[in-house]
C-alpha cells in the first residue's frame, strides 16, 4: 500500500476476506436489527423484515468498499446471505417446532442475496467511476 499525491493504493487493492467477514457479522447483525425492533414494540412481520434487510443493505455498502476492485459482489452476497439465513432459520425452527421453516427461510436467503448483490454492484460501479475521476 502506498500514499501518494493521486491517492492511496489500498482502494485499488482492497481487502475481500476483511470485506467478506464484515458482511458475515452484516448478516447477523441484520437479523438482530429486526429481532429488537418487533419483539418488544408489536409492530408486526412487515416492520421486521424491514428493519433486518435495511440493515443488510446498510451494510453491503461498507463492505463493498472495503473489499475495493478485487471484492466480488457475489462473493459478499452469499457472506451476507449465510449471516442472516441462519439465525433466521434457527428462529423458526425453534418458533414453529420445525414445522414449515423451509419456504419462509428459503425466501430469506433469496431475497438477502439479490438485495446484498445489487448493494455492492452499485456500490462496486460507482467507486469505481468515482477513482476514474
Amino acid at each position: 500500500m502506498s500514499l501518494s499525491p493521486r491517492g492511496a493504493s489500498a482502494v485499488r487493492t482492497g481487502r475481500p476476506a476483511k470485506a467478506w467477514w464484515v458482511m458475515l457479522i452484516g448478516g447477523i447483525l441484520a437479523w438482530v436489527s429486526g429481532q429488537s425492533w418487533s419483539v418488544q414494540r408489536d409492530a408486526g412481520e412487515f416492520f421486521q423484515i424491514v428493519m433486518a434487510f435495511g440493515t443488510l443493505a446498510a451494510m453491503a455498502f461498507p463492505a463493498q468498499l472495503i473489499a475495493g476492485r478485487t471484492g466480488r459482489p457475489a462473493l459478499l452476497a452469499i457472506a451476507g446471505a449465510i449471516g442472516i439465513t441462519v439465525p433466521w432459520f434457527i428462529n423458526l425452527a425453534v418458533k414453529h417446532q420445525g414445522e414449515g421453516v423451509l419456504l419462509p427461510t428459503t425466501m430469506v436467503l433469496i431475497a438477502s442475496l439479490i438485495l446484498t448483490y445489487v448493494v455492492a454492484r452499485i456500490t462496486r460501479a460507482a467507486a469505481v467511476r468515482w477513482d476514474e475521476t
